[in-house]
């Protein structure tokens, strides 16, 4: 079966993710990740100093779980955003969830033996902060420049054509319009995206600073949800595919 270039692409990084994942949790279930956690960790324990301390515990934050739900009831109650960005972040954010908890239980790593700048509880790894920046903020800015490409932008055409849909033209408000999707503008795009591209590199990074993940869970952690984003992203492309091949059988 035919997979346009975007879907093979993804497929790829998400077997490259689950790869790399399924090294680190050898490495942390055979007790050799230590080679790679302790000069990391310890690095950025010296770092820590009362006003760096106190900007980080608000950026990691950004992925705590009440702003994370909040963020998703937000989006589900705005109409303009309900089914384009709503559904499939609350959806994904779920799912990233509870895969998150049910490896937590398995594995049953301890937290690091430093003092801990915030107050956490539950197994260590994979870092669960770092799966929910990941996915959350990284699937955003894959959805806004989704449907921002489908309305004139670099890659409309191949965008287009994995969707199953007829190329944008130059009515973009129009086509926006015939397709329900929101009209990001290609600058709008790039603000968005550099503002979500803040929480979602630091606040992995702010958990081994805190004292509460190794670096191998914060990266395990980046790497479920990466891989989470390229499978939900197939996904949301085979059911637009499909609601174009419905759309022109009619």
């Amino acid at each position: 079966m035919y997979q346009p270039d975007h879907i093979r692409l993804r497929n790829a990084l998400a077997c490259l993710c689950a790869g790399f994942f399924a090294l680190l949790l050898v490495l942390v279930v055979t007790e050799h990740a230590a080679g790679i956690d302790d000069p990391i960790r310890y690095f950025f324990y010296e770092l820590r100093g009362i006003s760096l301390t106190r900007v980080l515990v608000v950026v990691t934050n950004f992925a705590n779980k009440y702003v994370i739900i909040g963020l998703c009831i937000v989006l589900l109650l705005l109409p303009r955003t309900r089914l384009d960005l709503g559904v499939p972040l609350s959806a994904g954010a779920l799912a990233t969830t509870i895969l998150n908890h049910i490896i937590k239980i398995i594995v049953c790593r301890e937290r690091p033996d430093i003092l801990h700048l915030v107050v956490e509880d539950g197994y260590s790894f994979p870092s669960g902060h770092s799966i929910s920046s990941m996915f959350f903020y990284g699937m955003a800015i894959w959805l806004i420049w989704h449907y921002a490409g489908r309305q004139g932008l670099p890659g409309a055409e191949s965008l287009a054509a994995d969707a199953g849909i007829e190329p944008p033209a130059a009515d973009t408000p129009a086509r926006a319009e015939k397709y329900h999707l929101p009209a990001y503008s290609k600058r709008t795009a790039c603000i968005i995206t550099v503002l979500l591209l803040i929480p979602l590199i630091l606040v992995g990074l702010t958990r081994i600073y805190l004292g509460v993940h190794f670096p191998t869970d914060v990266l395990a952690g980046w790497c479920l949800g990466a891989a989470a984003i390229c499978v939900e992203a197939n996904i949301i492309v085979a059911l637009e595919r499909r609601a174009g091949r419905k759309k022109q059988a009619r």
